[in-house]
């Protein structure tokens, strides 16, 4: 996630005030909707989508909070994975059109037996590199 926290510094250059938050999707259960807060207000900018369902919801919401604090450019994340006993990986999905402004990143949590598990699914209007 360095490259989306590079994104967010690179954006609070451009406007100081820029906030990323984070709230329960009223509609999806397991489900978190990210929004950039400045100026003129608050945006919605993407969701993340817990597709894991065994994951507690507080494991699934530290990651989410984690997500957010780097975002604002923060590096005092909490630690996940004395909780998961796992790593998380991710991948960013190949644009199918390029003139698509969201950006989809799969989450993957490996145990170090057998194969990685999808985990959960960020939407994210903007560039991941």
């Amino acid at each position: 996630m360095r490259t989306l926290k590079k994104q967010a510094k690179d954006k609070g250059r451009m406007h100081t005030n820029t906030v990323f938050t984070y709230r329960p999707n009223p509609i999806l259960n397991r489900s978190y909707l990210l929004f950039r807060k400045d100026g003129s207000g608050e945006t919605p900018v993407g969701d993340y989508t817990v597709l894991d369902l065994s994951e507690s919801a507080h494991v699934s919401e530290l990651k989410v909070m984690n997500l957010v604090t780097q975002l604002n450019g923060r590096d005092d994340v909490a630690p996940v994975g004395e909780h998961t006993k796992s790593r998380l990986l991710f991948h960013v999905k190949p644009k199918i059109d390029e003139t698509d402004p969201r950006t989809e990143v799969i989450f993957y949590t490996y145990t170090g037996k057998g194969s990685s598990r999808e985990n959960a699914i960020l939407t994210f209007e903007g560039v991941v590199q």
